[in-house]
């Protein structure tokens, strides 16, 4: 899993933020890309100013992993 395409982990944030819509919670999820890894940070959108809030910095299959835990915790 280590080989993971970037498109995987697009449809995962894209699944927990409807996890999180349909559990009436306010945060969503973000993935941003640098150059060797990437962060998935989560948004929080009744701030004002949209708080971005890192969660994890890593590589896909790291991001990923940590999706799969969010979406099953909120489930």
């Amino acid at each position: 899993m280590s080989n993971m395409p970037l498109n995987s982990v697009y449809r995962a944030v894209f699944k927990a933020n409807i996890v999180m819509s349909q559990s009436l919670l306010q945060d969503r999820f973000q993935i941003r890309k640098e150059q060797q890894h990437i962060t998935l940070e989560k948004v929080k959108m009744l701030d004002k100013n949209n708080q971005i809030e890192a969660i994890l910095t890593g590589d896909y299959s790291d991001i990923y992993k940590k999706i799969q835990e969010i979406i099953i915790s909120i489930q």
